[in-house]
């Protein structure tokens, strides 16, 4: 077997147009993100879906602090579950540009977010969660969870 040396060389016109190609992508990138912090619709759907995940760990750690029998311990958990509020501190849309299809827009949302109660800050993060976007009456569908990738991929 001969070893093979791979060269890629750009040069001219030809490193030109891999320039133009690639600000091209990252503007359509740019262009197929949003800020939708201003769309309620779309909020009060992550938020059901933020508070879906949060609110079942809060019942178990009731239990939990219930089944110790320390007033102390029910009385901590009980005020950081009565006084826990979420907070959205970010809410990006990323659009698929090519997508020309007349049936709802299959958009992938990032949120950042955090959950804070009388204490502090409990939790914070980023979620990433796949929506269909109907566009007569601004409709939002949960489709499921998504990931980073897709959020950054989701122009194609």
């Amino acid at each position: 077997m001969t070893d093979q040396e791979l060269k890629f060389e750009l040069s001219g016109w030809k490193a030109v147009v891999v320039i133009v190609v690639l600000i091209a992508a990252l503007g359509i990138r740019i262009v197929s993100m949003g800020d939708k912090k201003n769309d309620t619709k779309l909020m009060e759907k992550v938020k059901f879906e933020l508070m879906t995940e949060y609110y079942p760990s809060d019942v178990e750690k009731l239990k939990a602090a219930v089944a110790t029998g320390k007033n102390d311990e029910i009385t901590k958990v009980t005020s950081s579950v009565l006084t826990t509020k979420l907070r959205i501190k970010s809410l990006k849309a990323s659009y698929s540009i090519f997508d020309f299809s007349s049936k709802g827009k299959d958009i992938i949302v990032k949120v950042k977010y955090s959950l804070d109660d009388q204490f502090g800050t409990r939790k914070a993060g980023t979620q990433y969660y796949r929506f269909e976007n109907g566009p007569l009456f601004n409709t939002w569908e949960y489709k499921g969870k998504s990931f980073a990738f897709s959020y950054w991929s989701n122009f194609i």
